[in-house]
């Protein structure tokens, strides 16, 4: 059975969309959950926590051109304009795209406070500093999985 082009691009779409969110939702939950709380402790190296924090910054810039054009182009072929302003599943795709921006400004912001302090030398203020955002943009991200589940179903 051969899928035609449009329905092919639309499921690579998906595929990708897909992918890349549990990508991006997993790092900033292992860091937010996980490296940070070691941070706090004292018990990450500056050199760890600046790897990390890096890590999930370009996994954040990569992820904005990714869900930018798999987004838009399942939004396009799927809904079409008027479709995203129809109650319910246009209302949550919308939704999801105010979650992904905030989740992007948490995930920026915290990073850019951890970043600040490590250039201090100071580990445990990065976390304490970053690691609030972090666990926020982990909370947001999670709330993202569970409406792009809803999306599928």
């Amino acid at each position: 059975m051969q899928l035609a082009p449009l329905q092919a691009a639309l499921t690579a779409a998906y595929v990708f969309h897909t992918l890349f969110a549990g990508l991006w939702v997993g790092a900033v939950v292992l860091a937010a959950w996980k490296v940070v709380p070691l941070a706090v402790d004292g018990d990450v190296t500056p050199e760890l926590l600046g790897s990390v924090t890096s890590g999930v910054s370009t996994i954040t810039r990569v992820g904005a051109l990714v869900f930018l054009a798999t987004g838009g182009h399942m939004a396009a072929t799927v809904y079409g304009a008027e479709g995203l302003f129809m109650p319910p599943r246009g209302h949550v795709v919308l939704t999801m795209l105010a979650l992904w921006v905030v989740m992007t400004g948490l995930v920026e912001v915290g990073g850019s406070k951890i970043r600040s302090a490590l250039d201090e030398g100071k580990v445990r203020t990065a976390a304490r500093n970053g690691g609030t955002f972090y666990k926020a943009a982990a909370g947001v991200g999670l709330v993202l999985l569970l409406l792009g589940g809803y999306l599928a179903a």
